[in-house]
C-alpha cells in the first residue's frame, strides 16, 4: 500500500484502525514485562487515551516527514462529531491525528515506527 491509497480511506475509520494497532502494541509492550493485571491495565490506560496521545502527537509532529504530517492534519481536521468529555477538543483532534498516523504507519508495514515511539514514550530512547 502507499500514501496515495491510504488518502483515499474515510478518515475516521483510518483514526479508528489506529486506536486499536496502537492499543494492541501498548498491551504487546506491557504485557512482555509479566506485570501484575492491575499495574498491567494502568499502565496501559496512562498511553492508551485521548489525552496521552494528544501529547505524543505534539511532541513527535514537527520530526514527522511532510507525508506524514499531511495525513496526520487529515485526522486532526476531520468533521468529528462526537467528543470525549475526559479531555478538550483540541486534544481530541490531536489524538484522532495521532490515531491516524498510527494506521498510516500499520498499513505502510512500518511497524518499526510504532515500537520506535514507544521506546521513546517508555524509555526516552
Amino acid at each position: 500500500m502507499d500514501f496515495k491509497k491510504i488518502g483515499e480511506y474515510n478518515i475516521l475509520s483510518l483514526a479508528y484502525l489506529g486506536d486499536a494497532v496502537w492499543d494492541l502494541a501498548v498491551r504487546d509492550y506491557f504485557f512482555s514485562l509479566n506485570l501484575k493485571v492491575d499495574d498491567y491495565n494502568n499502565k496501559v490506560r496512562s498511553l492508551v487515551n485521548a489525552k496521552a496521545q494528544s501529547s505524543i502527537y505534539k511532541e513527535i509532529f514537527n520530526n514527522l516527514e511532510e507525508e506524514y504530517k499531511n495525513i496526520s492534519k487529515r485526522g486532526r481536521n476531520a468533521n468529528i462529531k462526537s467528543f470525549s468529555k475526559n479531555c478538550s477538543i483540541t486534544e481530541y483532534r490531536e489524538a484522532t491525528a495521532f490515531e491516524v498516523l498510527i494506521a498510516t504507519y500499520h498499513l505502510l508495514n512500518e511497524n518499526d515506527k510504532i515500537q520506535d515511539l514507544l521506546n521513546l514514550i517508555i524509555k526516552g530512547e
